[in-house]
């Protein structure tokens, strides 16, 4: 069987065309989906720059807007700027793994593991609570939270996957 993408990138006659050149390429667009999906990810998770160095009356109207009668003291905003500071620098890491996708390869598989374990969890958990309690009010912010774990999980399953795998054909290259 002859894959046609392969086969407009092999300078072979299409009649000797193998699977290799056809794994090879799969390879390729498999490391540059998972580049753009690290940049992705990361570049959207430091953008949580911005909640870090807001000002203070920013905060206390997102505060207000999410629970109307929670004061902002110094836990929220300790938690709100820390987690934050947090997300931006995870976002740094994952986007100095698409830098070198084989050195960081490890690294970056344990972050889409965690992403999937965590999210999963957390998402399950959440859509539960939303499901099941019918005479809850759901706040906006509930849906808000509902999608990022969503979102979370996809990602990190994605990036999972994908250096499931990339990662034993940079293991033999290196072990060669």
């Amino acid at each position: 069987m002859k894959c046609e993408p392969c086969l407009l990138k092999s300078k072979r006659a299409p009649e000797s065309s193998s699977p290799e050149i056809c794994n090879k390429m799969s390879r390729e667009l498999s490391a540059k989906m998972l580049v753009i999906l690290l940049r992705l990810f990361g570049g959207s998770m430091m953008l949580a720059l911005f909640a870090v160095i807001m000002p203070d009356s920013w905060l206390r109207i997102a505060v207000a807007e999410v629970e109307p009668d929670t004061p902002v003291s110094v836990l929220v905003e300790y938690l709100a700027r820390g987690w934050s500071a947090f997300y931006f620098i995870l976002g740094g890491l994952i986007w100095l793994f698409s830098t070198d996708l084989p050195r960081y390869a490890i690294a970056g598989k344990w972050v889409g593991f965690c992403y999937v374990v965590i999210s999963g969890g957390a998402m399950a958990i959440t859509g539960w609570y939303a499901f099941s309690y019918t005479e809850w009010e759901k706040p906006w912010f509930l849906w808000v939270v509902l999608f990022n774990l969503t979102c979370g999980f996809t990602l990190g399953f994605m990036i999972f996957l994908l250096y499931c795998k990339l990662l034993p054909d940079w293991q033999a290259e290196h072990s060669e």
